[in-house]
């Protein structure tokens, strides 16, 4: 129940960071370039990103994803 409840939660933080991310990008200025501090500020959601495509592989590849859905 825990690892099925967990799973969708990955799922919906990885959907939602992501869909949060290409509407920030349509409003914020695409000429910035590098070594801006003001833009440099925020990227939480890429990193729920990241650190949930990695626990979504690493519950994928020890069997807990089909434990909590199959059993």
């Amino acid at each position: 129940m825990l690892t099925q409840f967990l799973t969708i939660l990955i799922f919906v933080a990885i959907i939602g960071c992501i869909l949060y991310g290409r509407r920030l990008i349509k409003t914020e200025k695409v000429d910035a370039v590098f070594g801006n501090p003001e833009r440099a500020k925020g990227g939480t959601h890429w990193v729920i990103v990241g650190t949930s495509a990695i626990l979504l592989v690493w519950l994928y590849y020890s069997w807990d994803i089909a434990k909590g859905f199959l059993s």
